[in-house]
């Protein structure tokens, strides 16, 4: 079978919100990678900025103080792999969703299976979803809505 052009997205949910664990989440998923924005604006999705960063790192430092601020940050695989974004989606009570989009070859569900198995094990989760080119939520409570939906 062929890859489909677009990507399927693997989300799980965990617990740990820390710099460590995304450092590692990035290492594993994504060694070679570059980050998808140049300015992160704070709020998110509103016209009024009170911060502003220049890093990945140097927002993240942020969220994993503000507990409650829901960001989304987005990373580009630099190697030619089916793997090819990484996200983290910042919820509103302190966790914290980690994605990969990757190529697909629907309805073969092959690539999109082995990432999603992976990045359960990796989390240690069992909370988690695929879906096809659409991006998740940024809180707990809605995360597990759409698990009891699927």
């Amino acid at each position: 079978m062929e890859k489909q052009g677009y990507f399927a997205d693997c989300y799980v949910l965990t617990n740990r919100r820390t710099k460590e664990f995304i450092n590692s989440f990035l290492d594993r998923f994504v060694p070679l990678r570059h980050e998808r924005s140049n300015i992160y604006e704070v709020p998110l999705y509103t016209k009024e900025t009170k911060n502003t960063f220049e890093t990945s790192a140097d927002i993240i430092d942020y969220l994993i103080e503000d507990k409650h601020e829901i960001y989304t940050i987005y990373w580009a695989n630099n190697e030619n792999s089916d793997i090819r974004i990484a996200m983290c989606f910042f919820t509103d009570d302190d966790n914290l969703i980690v994605g990969i989009s990757c190529e697909t070859m629907y309805p073969d569900t092959s690539i999109e299976d082995k990432v999603f198995n992976d990045l359960k094990i990796f989390c240690n989760s069992d909370k988690g979803y695929i879906t096809y080119e659409e991006p998740t939520v940024h809180n707990t409570k809605e995360f597990l809505e759409i698990l009891k939906n699927i």
